[in-house]
């Protein structure tokens, strides 16, 4: 499967916008804590300016690599994208790092199933496309993520059905699900401005009305019907039997094309 690598400014830019302006308080043993998360990364060669003697952040300026400040000088997210990193995201300990918002690794080699980010439930922006995660994604994934505004999965093997509780987070305007193995109905959607891409999944059925506004090319490669697609076909199911018992049954299908 061939990877859409973005510019190299894309992902930074769309960190930024989710910065909040109301400051967070830091927490003199978030270095630590930073420390141990790298601990459970392979491959952490690019990280190695994380120095236990240095805060991770002076103001807005980052010292450590990887890390996205605000002007109170906390760590507010993470930009590991295209390090070359695999091993464990380590949650439990990046959920202790109470200022972060928002985390990116994208363009990596994790593998597994998708961490359980519901132990951050303040995020507003979770990256991790291109990589080799897979398995299925809980339904109450995302449940009570009510900041999450970005959720970007695009090119790894994720399978199941698409997480319901990501049409219950108010807030949400980018969901990039494409080339993957997600199946069955897409769910319904009706946040307001929500940009979406189910494009090269195993989608099948009606497009939800919420989401007739979107680019075609966002359900290419699945087997979906409705608008912006072409409309979808109904299915009629007569029964035909005689009143004699000699005349046979004939159990046909008649599809037409729905108004």
């Amino acid at each position: 499967m061939a990877c859409f690598l973005p510019p190299y400014w894309l992902p930074l830019l769309m960190l930024h916008v989710l910065l909040a302006t109301s400051p967070v308080l830091s927490d003199q043993n978030d270095p630590a804590r930073l420390l141990k998360f790298k601990s459970s990364l392979n491959n952490a060669g690019h990280l190695s300016n994380w120095d236990p003697d240095i805060p991770p952040c002076t103001g807005e300026s980052p010292n450590w690599n990887g890390m996205i400040c605000n002007k109170e000088g906390n760590v507010f997210g993470l930009l590991l994208d295209n390090m070359g990193l695999s091993g464990m995201i380590d949650v439990d300990t990046l959920a202790e790092v109470t200022s972060i918002r928002t985390i990116s690794f994208m363009n990596n080699s994790f593998e597994g199933v998708m961490p359980n980010f519901l132990k951050i439930v303040t995020l507003r922006g979770i990256f991790l496309s291109n990589n080799k995660f897979s398995g299925e994604i809980g339904s109450d994934a995302f449940k009570g993520m009510s900041s999450l505004r970005r959720v970007e999965l695009a090119n790894n093997n994720f399978s199941g059905k698409i997480p319901t509780s990501l049409t219950q987070l108010p807030l949400l305007v980018d969901l990039q699900l494409q080339n993957n193995q997600f199946e069955g109905e897409i769910p319904e959607f009706e946040q307001k401005d929500l940009k979406v891409n189910f494009a090269n999944n195993r989608l099948v059925g009606s497009i939800p009305e919420g989401l007739s506004n979107q680019d075609p090319s966002s359900f290419a490669g699945n087997n979906l019907c409705g608008k912006p697609l072409s409309p979808c076909k109904k299915i009629i199911r007569a029964n035909y039997q005689s009143h004699t018992s000699h005349a046979p049954t004939y159990p046909h299908r008649l599809r037409r094309a729905a108004a």
